[in-house]
């Protein structure tokens, strides 16, 4: 009877302890409440890690969710603003588009004025090419007809010196004659009665010579001035081909200044004609333009209907977040009531849960500082968990406290790196919001160091873990 009850005191301990126990047929009863416990605490177990996994998504679900929540809301707000600036651009666009067109409507009269003047003005100076022409002509016999004159006149002088020196004789004949006569007036007093008819002819003669002499007085006189005109004409020949040749120099300038007026209208010809030509195209791309601009504007008003349907859905996302969080929330106080369970021998986790949380805890820490190094690489700010109590650390960490001594002054040690980790991704969040982006390393470099001392404490930990759990201690007691 003693025995029996000894073998039931040991079997009430283990169960009590839920530790390892002998199995004997006459501990049936208390050997079946031992196994179920032991089956319990397992299913405990398996309960706790997919609770644990449950709570780490959802905190990185309700994170990923606010993110992306804000940052709908952001991409609405510029695409608002976006459209808004679009329409306005457009309505300005349009109306520069219509002054711009009416401008154009004003070029194309002026083209085609410019036109019709350049087809005169060319006429014109065909007109005044021909007149040019014609004067040219006219001018070039001119001076032939002035030199001929010239000529002539000298001719007419060569023809006046010969009547001048014919008169001349004639003056000295007259004289010679009026001589004889008067010595044939002597002879015949000298002859008396005789010579009296001589005489009368003699006086006859002298009379003649006389006239003659005077005759040729009046035509020397008449000669001087025909002389006289004949230089003054000669010299206004001279004058009038020197004028002549300076007009006609003169008119060569101006046909040639009207043939370069010819050739700069030509151009202008051409230019007026490839400038018709670009107001065509003009007036094509300015329908082109002002059919776009209706699109543009369907399109602004579309998307301005999809701007505001994508708020209603920002908005329903943002309104996600808060059941999110009140489920996150719930699924914490699990854990942390789990975890005060844990000090009970019934509900006490074993070791190897510890080590996987822990290798699960090292693999989230190593890719949050991953996720901070492309934020150092990009300048873009990322999804980061920047609370240390709802990382894979901080779920585990913060609801779940080791007390064997082994553990215990490492495990206590970790609040303070751990928070001081979490801290630099928060300071690195608001210098890459500030747009002063100079100090990341810096940050970064911080962190790294950080990170190596917790990674260093938690392999000691892992080392500390599989030790007792070789000598059968759990952590938890």
């Amino acid at each position: 009877m003693v025995l029996r009850k000894k073998a039931s005191n040991s079997a009430i301990e283990s169960i009590e302890k839920l530790i390892d126990m002998e199995y004997k047929p006459e501990n049936q009863k208390l050997n079946v409440i031992h196994q179920r416990l032991l089956k319990g605490r397992k299913k405990f177990e398996q309960a706790v890690v997919k609770l644990m996994d449950a709570v780490i998504h959802m905190s990185a679900m309700d994170l990923t969710l606010e993110a992306n929540a804000k940052t709908v809301e952001e991409i609405n707000d510029s695409i608002a603003s976006a459209v808004k600036e679009i329409s306005n651009s457009t309505e300005s666009t349009a109306n520069i588009a219509s002054e711009v067109s009416k401008a154009h409507e004003n070029l194309t009269t002026t083209i085609i004025e410019l036109s019709d003047d350049s087809s005169k003005i060319m006429k014109d100076i065909h007109n005044c090419e021909r007149d040019l022409t014609s004067i040219t002509e006219r001018s070039a016999s001119a001076i032939s007809a002035a030199r001929t004159m010239k000529t002539d006149i000298y001719s007419l002088f060569e023809v006046i010196h010969h009547m001048h020196e014919a008169i001349e004789a004639i003056h000295a004949i007259s004289n010679q004659t009026n001589l004889l006569a008067l010595n044939a007036s002597i002879e015949a007093a000298h002859a008396g009665e005789a010579g009296k008819g001589f005489a009368i002819v003699a006086d006859e003669i002298r009379g003649l010579a006389d006239r003659t002499k005077s005759l040729t007085g009046r035509m020397g006189d008449f000669i001087a001035s025909i002389q006289d005109a004949s230089e003054k004409s000669s010299e206004s020949v001279d004058s009038t081909v020197s004028e002549l040749e300076q007009m006609n120099d003169s008119i060569q300038d101006v046909w040639r200044i009207t043939r370069s007026n010819r050739t700069d209208m030509d151009h202008v010809a051409d230019a007026v004609s490839s400038l018709a030509a670009v107001s065509q195209e003009i007036s094509s791309s300015m329908s082109e333009l002002d059919n776009q601009m209706h699109h543009v504007n369907e399109g602004c008003q579309n998307l301005k209907e999809n701007t505001n349907n994508l708020a209603i859905s920002s908005q329903s996302i943002a309104e996600l977040v808060e059941p999110s969080k009140r489920v996150e929330d719930y699924l914490q106080e699990s854990v942390k009531i789990i975890g005060s369970m844990t000090q009970d021998a019934f509900y006490m986790l074993d070791n190897q849960i510890i080590l996987d949380c822990l290798h699960s805890a090292i693999d989230a820490h190593k890719n949050w500082l991953h996720t901070l190094k492309e934020m150092v690489q990009t300048g873009k700010v990322k999804v980061l968990q920047t609370d240390c109590t709802k990382c894979g650390m901080g779920r585990f960490y913060y609801n779940f406290t080791p007390v064997n001594s082994k553990i215990k002054n490492i495990w206590e040690g970790l609040d303070k790196k751990h928070k001081e980790f979490h801290s630099y991704g928060a300071e690195m969040l608001a210098v890459i919001r500030s747009k002063d982006t100079k100090d990341l390393q810096q940050i970064y470099d911080r962190a790294e160091a950080c990170s190596g001392e917790l990674l260093s404490d938690f392999q000691k930990l892992i080392h500390i873990i599989e030790t007792l759990t070789k000598e059968h201690v759990r952590i938890f007691e």
